[in-house]
């Protein structure tokens, strides 16, 4: 197969060359993949807006030598409020962060997507009990993935587990703690 398409969370991007990125994403059907998207820094391309980090887009790739170029991309859902703060917009940031730590690239579990789907749901929603519902689906996903539970261990953040799991600091903001 030469060509796919897939609904994607994008996790992350880093800038290459002068108009090109390199696009880290949550697929359906194929887990974390990285992706080259070309020309998308240009401020003609329609695919700018469809690839920010935390956008759940319809993507369309083909395969190259190397990584996929992704041709396409169409936003499904931008969790809008998670962009109307500076504080939900850090607390998105290390959801994202603490997702693209704990997935292998081009393993895809069945349900995991629709897992952090859910759980960026969640962060998108109002009010108080967003943060506490937001710590149970991480906990409930890092537990998919195999992980032990971050209240049977020492830690008191998801992101402190983390940070031991993945032997490094992250780099956003602390924001879930377990209770």
């Amino acid at each position: 197969m030469r060509t796919f398409s897939t609904e994607a969370i994008i996790l992350k991007r880093s800038n290459i060359g002068e108009a090109d990125r390199i696009v880290t994403l949550f697929t359906k059907d194929f887990g974390k993949i990285a992706c080259i998207a070309k020309g998308v820094r240009k401020m003609t391309s329609t695919k700018r807006s469809s690839l920010e980090p935390g956008m759940y887009s319809k993507i369309f790739c083909a395969k190259g030598h190397g990584m996929p170029i992704l041709t396409q991309a169409q936003i499904l859902d931008d969790f809008q409020h998670t962009r109307s703060s500076l504080v939900t917009t850090r607390n998105l940031s290390q959801v994202l962060e603490i997702l693209d730590t704990v997935t292998v690239e081009e393993e895809g579990q069945d349900g995991a997507f629709e897992q952090v789907l859910d759980i960026l749901r969640a962060l998108n929603e109002d009010g108080a009990s967003s943060k506490s519902r937001v710590t149970q689906l991480l906990r409930t996903f890092l537990a998919y993935l195999g992980f032990q539970d971050v209240n049977e261990t020492k830690f008191s953040t998801i992101s402190a587990y983390v940070e031991f799991l993945a032997d490094k600091k992250l780099k956003s903001f602390s924001y879930l703690t377990v209770h």
